[in-house]
Parts: structure tokens; C-alpha cells; sequence
């Protein structure tokens, strides 16, 4: 007789995060499909398959599970982006994976869902918590660092870091041509343009700046340093 395996019990605490985790998708989904003032907390609910009464156990108020689903989908961008390592190389950027990058983020539906509560939530400053506001600000901070590491900007550090913030400027309004536009390649080609412009204006600002060298990858610096 083989022993069978004892099966982990779940712990009142993982299993009120499996339920959080269960509504926040949900109401994520409908931001998407129905938009945010289509979204109530009995459909969000129903959409993930528990009661309004579980719902309002965790999140009393509909907007408190919007902001937790924004600030959910926000800190995923934030931490996905601190990973990114083959956005530049030898402190060079590399300007076609990073429109390719920030598309493949602020152009997914998914990412509709913070447009749907920004959007919807504009006129309702009593109820929008210091939290949005303070995740968009920690999100160009680490941008920010992000640039300081791994490229080198030389003097002209705060136009080549907002040449990245107009990256991002148009990445987010050529999402919004969702509304209006489904096929890829009407976006392919954008993309393409938005490249085109931005390896232009980069390669201008780092040639004016003297950037010339390639930056030594890491095991050689260590290298030139013994």
C-alpha cells in the first residue's frame, strides 16, 4: 500500500486572497467588455462566480475594488518593467524593442481597465485616493532609474528621458485607436512610424551629446578595473 499524498490545507488568509484575486480579474474583464459605467458589483460578482455578499466582504464599495484593481494592474507594470534587460544594450538604447515593449503593455486590452477608471473616476476626487497619483509618480521614477542604468544619456540626460516619456505619450494615445480601429495592421504601421521618429531624435541627442562608445558589458568593466 502506497502512502498517498497529504494534501496541503489552504489557510483562511490564501483563500481570501484566491477570492481577491478572483474579483479583481473579473471586474478587469468588464472594464474591458462593458466599460466602467456598465460595471456594477453584482455583475462583478456574478462574472467571477461568487456572491455580492463575498464581493462586499472584500471590497465594500465599488470603487474601492476599482482602485484596487488599478493599483493591482499599475504595480504589474511597474514590476514587469524594473525586468526588462534587453531594452538596451552597452548603454544604447534599443528603440524598436522598447515601442515594441510599451505597446505590447499599454496596448493590450487588458490595459483598458486603468483607462475605464481613470476615465470614469475624473469627476469623483472625493473618492480617488492619493493612490493614483502616487503610483503614476513611482512608475517615472523608476523609469527614471531604469534610464540611468542602463543607458548611457551623457549632458542631454533630460531630453533622452523625455524623449521616452513622449514615447510612451503616443504608445498610450495610439491605444486609445481601439476605439475606432481593430486591425493590426493599421497599428502595425503606426508603430513603425512612431520607430522610425524616435531612433531619429535618439540617435541626434546621443551624437550631440558626444556618445560615441559602446558602454563594455559588464564582465569587461570588471575586467578593466583589476
Amino acid at each position: 500500500m502506497t502512502d498517498q499524498p497529504r494534501q496541503v490545507r489552504r489557510t483562511q488568509a490564501d483563500r481570501s486572497a484566491e477570492t481577491r484575486v478572483q474579483l479583481i480579474r473579473a471586474a478587469t474583464t468588464l472594464l474591458h467588455k462593458i466599460g466602467f459605467s456598465g460595471l456594477t458589483t453584482a455583475n462583478v460578482a456574478k462574472e467571477a462566480g461568487l456572491t455580492t455578499g463575498a464581493l462586499h466582504h472584500h471590497f465594500p464599495t465599488k470603487f474601492e475594488l476599482l482602485f484596487t484593481v488599478y493599483d493591482h494592474l499599475a504595480e504589474r507594470v511597474l514590476d514587469d518593467f524594473t525586468k526588462q534587460k534587453n531594452l538596451a544594450a552597452h548603454g544604447r538604447l534599443n528603440v524598436g524593442k522598447l515601442v515594441r515593449y510599451f505597446w505590447g503593455v499599454y496596448g493590450d486590452p487588458e490595459y483598458w481597465a486603468i483607462w475605464e477608471i481613470l476615465i470614469g473616476t475624473r469627476a469623483e476626487a472625493e473618492v480617488r485616493p492619493s493612490t493614483v497619483s502616487d503610483r503614476m509618480e513611482a512608475i517615472r521614477e523608476v523609469r527614471y532609474r531604469w534610464l540611468e542604468e542602463h543607458v548611457d544619456m551623457g549632458k542631454n540626460k533630460r531630453e533622452i528621458f523625455e524623449l521616452l516619456e513622449f514615447t510612451l505619450i503616443a504608445i498610450r494615445g495610439l491605444s486609445l485607436e481601439r476605439l475606432f480601429h481593430k486591425e493590426e495592421a493599421y497599428f502595425e504601421r503606426h508603430l513603425q512610424t512612431l520607430t522610425s521618429v524616435i531612433s531619429a531624435r535618439y540617435e541626434a541627442l546621443t551624437s550631440e551629446a558626444g556618445i560615441t562608445s559602446i558602454r563594455p558589458a559588464p564582465r569587461e568593466r570588471n575586467r578593466s578595473k583589476t
